[in-house]
């Protein structure tokens, strides 16, 4: 394929899934490639990342073809329509209002619809949770863009200014958030083509992106929050239990999880009980610290409301009992306001003991 009839890919968001899925973009060569980068902008554009890949080996000095340090700066400079908007930042709707994911995908989407109004935007979420493809819904013309889910299993981590490490194999599994609209599918199709990399990494269609939201849900409700409340990597999260791991795991992962499949059963998903034991077995045996848990250590806010929040809610209206994920929602609820405050994003008064929301 020429370089003229590559489609344009921006991946937004330079954290270690982010900088993984452009390197492996790149790594394909079917696609222009596109970056956002905020904080490392200066240092990339000087020395590129250093990647050390489980996939790909140690990469010195790599960087994407175009670099920009805001979704505004790419729509006013680069002059070509983005067929792939792959979004990798977390997913904070609780967070400021201009980092939402609609505001943050905004000046591509609105400058694609001024290039050519023939032609969808198809925006990839590779983000946790569920419901996260509705605020896009509702803030543009749906008709207007190709929806796709993508769930990401890798362990990679920024570890640095301008480094990677990755140590969990990359596996992303691409759908279409709605399993009927046909434009949406091919794109996704046509993702998968674009970031497959044989003997590398594992990339398949997902036809049920929902159930494989719900089921990701298992690891993320469950282990993910727990260890962002304690502070731990998920053996010491184990191993520091009652009576070793035996009691983290009954008290805690597991009703979670239970509580994830019940809610899911009210939607007619039915995720197979054999998921428990590979969620809990997954990441035990390594030393690592699931994304939430990062997030809380760095000071920066966690995807709460959509791993624990939109699933309550659902709980809620469809009466199903919660009581463990309700009480890691409310603890780290307290915890995610601890760390807005900080942010400067909520204030609370001492003197009248009242809290009020920072302009």
């Amino acid at each position: 394929m020429s370089e003229e009839n590559k489609p344009n890919v921006i991946v937004i968001g330079a954290g270690g899934v982010g900088v993984v899925t452009a390197y492996s973009l790149s790594f394909n060569g079917g696609s222009k490639v596109s970056m956002v980068i905020r904080s490392d902008y200066r240092h990339v554009i000087k020395n590129g990342y250093t990647i050390n890949s489980c996939d790909y080996g140690k990469i010195e000095g790599w960087k994407p073809d175009f670099i920009y340090s805001s979704t505004a700066e790419a729509a006013k400079e680069s002059s070509v329509f983005f067929d792939y908007v792959v979004v990798t930042t977390k997913n904070i709707p609780d967070g400021p209002k201009n980092s939402t994911v609609s505001e943050i995908i905004r000046p591509l989407v609105e400058a694609n619809d001024k290039m050519n109004s023939d032609k969808k935007t198809s925006v990839i979420l590779v983000q946790n949770g569920i419901d996260l493809e509705k605020e896009l819904i509702e803030k543009f013309d749906a008709s207007r863009l190709n929806l796709i889910s993508g769930i990401q299993f890798i362990g990679s981590t920024k570890i640095g200014k301008g480094v990677i490490d990755q140590i969990g194999k990359d596996r992303l599994f691409v759908g279409s958030f709605d399993p009927s609209a046909s434009d949406s599918k091919q794109a996704a199709q046509k993702y998968i083509e674009l970031y497959s990399n044989k003997d590398y990494n594992i990339v398949e269609y997902e036809p049920r992106s929902r159930y494989a939201r719900w089921k990701k849900l298992l690891y993320n409700a469950a282990i993910n929050t727990t260890t962002a409340l304690v502070g731990l990597d998920v053996p010491r999260a184990l191993q520091f239990s009652i009576n070793g791991q035996t009691s983290t795991e009954k008290m805690i992962f597991e009703p979670a999880m239970r509580e994830i499949i019940a809610i899911a059963a009210t939607e007619g998903i039915v995720i197979e009980e054999e998921f428990i034991d590979f969620f809990l077995n997954i990441s035990k045996n390594i030393l690592f610290k699931p994304s939430m848990c990062v997030d809380a250590e760095k000071g920066q806010l966690m995807e709460l409301e959509v791993i624990l929040g939109n699933p309550i809610r659902i709980a809620n209206k469809n009466n199903v009992s919660t009581p463990t994920l309700s009480m890691l929602y409310g603890l780290l609820t307290l915890v995610q306001s601890k760390l807005k405050e900080q942010k400067g994003l909520l204030k609370f008064d001492e003197k009248t003991l009242s809290l009020k929301e920072s302009s």
